[in-house]
């Protein structure tokens, strides 16, 4: 074969030429010699030899080399081998279009970052074009972590140890599908503001934050902040006219003017573009949130040290705002047809009712960029070894811990942990491996836990390879490197939205067998099986306990939960391939020119609005209703705790999350497992029903209303129709729960308006007593059920 020439956009020109032991031997001899080169086994090889080694190798007929050019300089060589005439066909079943592969690079005179992995990328896209491949193998040596590593960059896997003439050898596989995916993975996150690493400049910390974006951030948070504080009656503002208002504060100081409709459910649909501040002599003021919150923080209950926090956490949810009007966006008709995760990192607005949603107290600039949901920066887990003697690790029972660290852990990444625990005198298993966030080693646990690092209770391993993508939870990831993979949640200790973003290990304990038994209920449930409606369970847990931070004395603290791990079913392995997924926070994502995801999706369907949000009740509301009716069994249904399955853009079932932690069994007359008994919750009669009027009417429903309205749409009294006639079916279809229907009448008037930013303005620290969800709940008279209307 002639010279193949690729280019690379990082290194130019990158040529393939026939390897000339007569011309080529004594460039290659110079590199062989290198220490770095010891695993070829030609250190001591003089010139003649290299040259007769490698005149044999090219005339065996079953395998020859390359050099490799880089712009017309030799930097690299790379052999290849027929594997039905190695040693390695004795340890594999061998198959058409198998080739084996060798890699040598020159000594690394002028560092390029990205070199290796460019090349080796370009390599085995020679081979699989050149030579139709269908799967390349390889044999490093055991202790050659470096080679390892390069070969997991661009896909491989490495599937068992083998023991072959000279060497003990990994035997490792790359599939073409496993290559594309390693090229591809995140070629459509928008990940367009990060950080320059080589050349850090403190500018580049607050290059988002533009007047226009500030500007924007200040009118829609001042708009949101108008709209939830009227709603939970903190603030009122004052009709002057049919869709004319304004807000005084109460020195009467300054007046905001505004249009709005008023919605069900007591909401203003404000227009933002109408906002207008002044002063008390009649003068425009600049809209600024935060002066917002010092001009009624009398009325929000704010003071001393809560107001100052909350300040805090409303200006970084500013930022984040800006950061995120500054990033390419796509549009809501472009979204609509975006992947799964790319759709997951477009989603700007966080939680729809809380103002002050992304306070993120503890992050600095950098871990911003690093780490936060938006900002779509792939990472890299660190793993810890925890002694067995302080972890306790739970699954459910058809997953043990090898099998699931094997999927977690490349079987080289699991022999390079296994020789640094050997170089400290300690044995891999006296441990188990957790994974952690780099944000939480470097931050929390390099500093909490020093006894347990000193005494070997707790050992640093490094950073594992893969490349994972926080999810809108931001401690929640999702392993890009191995899409099909499951996800896994651990502790970030910073403070976001009323709590502090830990796992309790001893949560962790019982978590595996709470989503196997709410799992195998839905299972058997026919109506629920009929709809679609999955929980996602949550396998197996990993919890490190017994520093001093457990002791009793501290009483309920974050510091108890600062080491912990679960590992999540993955949805993308629970649908076919005409099926997508999306995140239910879409349907309430607008972009950046105000136009919603819901009626992009609507649109895109090809349905008219009635039929497409029929087929969303029934994937999301009517499960919830029996859930709740049938089984007193009740989930946090919000729009991040949801993942939407479509077909053709149309809803076909919903995936539900977090079950651990929050799903509940209302005053249950059942005896559950002992091992389950805490997700039984004791609550007043009247207020069960919240689980629908708040959780969806409130927090999602009301929401979506105005985004179908303003896209002329769906009226929101069609929407709630629409509501309330799926509802009456599904009673109709369940007559033996008709004494529950009428118990828990969800054609009420009237239901409590439970208040989730007087939870947050109360306490930001830990809004909610998960202990007893119950007695935390703010209250501020009642609301008028919009489906009230539609009983008869």
């Amino acid at each position: 074969m002639d010279h193949v020439t690729l280019q690379s956009p990082l290194l130019g020109q990158i040529s393939f030429k026939p390897f000339l032991p007569d011309h080529d031997s004594s460039l290659l001899h110079s590199w062989l010699t290198q220490p770095y080169a010891k695993f070829w086994g030609m250190e001591n090889a003089s010139i003649d030899e290299v040259k007769a080694f490698y005149s044999t190798l090219i005339n065996s007929g079953h395998e020859t080399a390359y050099l490799g050019y880089i712009n017309g300089t030799a930097q690299f060589l790379i052999e290849i081998y027929d594997v039905s005439q190695h040693e390695i066909a004795s340890h594999i079943d061998i198959t058409a279009g198998d080739i084996g592969f060798h890699i040598l690079l020159a000594p690394n005179t002028h560092p390029i970052r990205g070199f290796s992995h460019d090349v080796m990328q370009h390599c085995m896209q020679f081979i699989f074009d050149e030579y139709h491949a269908t799967r390349i193998l390889v044999e490093p040596d055991c202790h050659n972590h470096k080679v390892h590593t390069l070969n997991l960059s661009v896909g491989f896997r490495h599937l068992k140890t083998v023991r072959l003439k000279q060497k003990q050898a990994l035997l490792g596989e790359l599939t073409k599908t496993a290559f594309n995916h390693s090229k591809q993975y995140a070629n459509h996150l928008n990940s367009s503001i990060q950080l320059n690493h080589s050349s850090p400049d403190a500018t580049q910390f607050a290059s988002h934050i533009k007047t226009t974006h500030w500007q924007k951030a200040n009118q829609q948070l001042i708009v949101k902040m108008i709209t939830e504080f009227s709603h939970e009656r903190l603030i009122t503002p004052f009709e002057l006219s049919t869709g004319s208002y304004l807000l005084t504060n109460s020195n009467e100081q300054v007046t905001y003017h505004f249009s709005a409709k008023q919605l069900p459910l007591d909401h203003l649909m404000i227009d933002a573009s109408s906002l207008v501040k002044t002063n008390n002599q009649g003068e425009q003021q600049a809209l600024d949130a935060l002066a917002f919150l010092l001009e009624f923080a009398s009325k929000l209950g704010l003071a001393d040290q809560q107001l100052a926090t909350y300040l805090e956490e409303v200006s970084s949810t500013l930022s984040s705002a800006c950061y995120k009007y500054a990033k390419r966006s796509f549009t809501a008709s472009e979204l609509v047809h975006q992947s799964f995760q790319t759709v997951e990192s477009e989603m700007t607005h966080g939680h729809p009712s809380f103002i002050a949603n992304n306070g993120r107290i503890g992050f600095d600039a950098t871990d911003f960029h690093q780490y936060a949901p938006e900002a779509a920066s792939p990472i890299q887990i660190i793993w810890l070894a925890g002694a067995k003697t302080h972890t306790a690790f739970n699954a459910i029972n058809d997953i043990n811990y090898q099998s699931l660290i094997d999927s977690q852990l490349d079987l080289s990444e699991q022999l390079f942990f296994e020789k640094r625990l050997a170089e400290k005198g300690l044995l891999l298993d006296d441990y188990y491996l957790i994974p952690v966030h780099p944000w939480q080693w470097e931050n929390k646990l390099v500093h909490l836990y020093t006894r347990e690092l000193a005494n070997n209770t707790l050992v640093c391993l490094g950073a594992g390879f893969d490349k994972y993508l926080p999810q809108q939870s931001i401690r929640t990831l999702f392993n890009l490197s191995k899409p099909n993979n499951y996800y896994v949640k651990v502790a970030l200790s910073i403070l976001n939205m009323g709590f502090m973003r830990g796992l309790s290990a001893k949560y962790m304990a019982v978590t595996p067998a709470i989503n196997q038994w709410v799992y195998d209920l839905v299972l058997n449930d026919t109506t629920l099986s009929s709809l679609n409606f999955v929980p996602l369970r949550e396998l197996a847990t990993l919890g490190f306990s017994g520093s001093h931070y457990e002791d009793c004395q501290l009483g309920d603290t974050p510091y108890k939960k600062m080491i912990a791990a679960l590992w999540r079913d993955n949805p993308t392995n629970l649908i076919d391939n005409s099926e997508q997924l999306a995140t239910m926070a879409s349907l309430l994502h607008q972009d950046n020119n105000g136009n919603s995801y819901i009626v992009a999706k609507i649109n895109a369907s090809k349905r008219s609005p009635e039929a497409w949000l029929k087929a969303y009740l029934k994937a999301y509301l009517i499960p919830l209703l029996h859930c709740f009716y049938k089984y007193k069994l009740v989930f946090m249904p919000h729009g991040e705790n949801l993942i939407l399955r479509f077909k053709d853009h149309v809803p076909v079932g919903v995936f539900m999350k977090d079950i651990g932690e929050e799903v509940c069994v209302l005053n249950s007359q059942d005896e559950l497992p002992e091992e389950i008994a805490r997700i039984t919750i004791t609550m007043p009669k009247e207020l069960e029903l919240l689980s629908i009027f708040t959780d969806v009417f409130d927090c999602i429903f009301r929401y979506m209303v105005p985004l179908l309205a303003q896209e002329n749409c769906l009226t929101p009294k069609q929407f709630w129709q629409l509501v309330a006639t799926e509802i009456k079916q599904y009673q109709a279809a369940h007559p033996e729960l008709s004494e529950r229907f009428a118990q828990y009448d969800i054609f009420c008037d009237e239901f409590e308006l439970s208040c989730l930013n007087r939870l947050q303005l109360k306490n930001n620290k830990q809004m909610v007593d998960l202990t007893d969800p119950a007695n935390s709940l703010q209250f501020a008279g009642k609301l008028a059920n919009p489906i009230a209307l539609f009983k008869d």
